[in-house]
C-alpha cells in the first residue's frame, strides 16, 4: 500500500505536476497520509471550490483539480487486496 502524505505523493509523480498547476492541487489536507478516502475527500473539496461554474476560470482549474484527486484515489484503490471492490467504494463516495 501506497505509504506517505498527500503532498509526498503528488511530490513524487512522474512526470511531474505542471509548476503552474502545482498549487490548484494543493491538498486541503497536505499532511493527511495517502489513502483512496483522503484523495475522495480532497476530489469533493475541490467541487466544493468549483462553486458551480466550471466555465470561470477558477471554476475550470478547481474542476481539473477534482479529476487529480478522483484519479489519484483510484490509483490507491488499485492497490488494494480487492481492487474491484476498492473501486466501488471510491466511486460511491464521490457520487454522494
Amino acid at each position: 500500500m501506497t505509504a506517505g502524505t498527500l503532498r509526498d505523493w503528488i511530490d513524487g509523480r512522474t512526470p511531474p505536476v505542471p509548476a503552474a498547476f502545482r498549487p490548484t492541487v494543493e491538498p486541503s489536507a497536505p499532511e493527511a497520509a495517502v489513502s483512496a478516502a483522503a484523495w475522495v475527500r480532497e476530489a469533493r473539496a475541490a467541487l466544493q471550490r468549483m462553486d458551480g461554474d466550471a466555465r470561470a476560470r477558477d471554476g475550470a482549474f478547481a474542476l481539473l483539480a477534482a479529476d487529480g484527486f478522483a484519479t489519484w484515489a483510484c490509483e490507491v484503490a488499485l492497490e488494494a487486496d480487492d481492487p474491484g471492490a476498492a473501486l466501488g467504494v471510491v466511486l460511491d463516495a464521490l457520487m454522494e
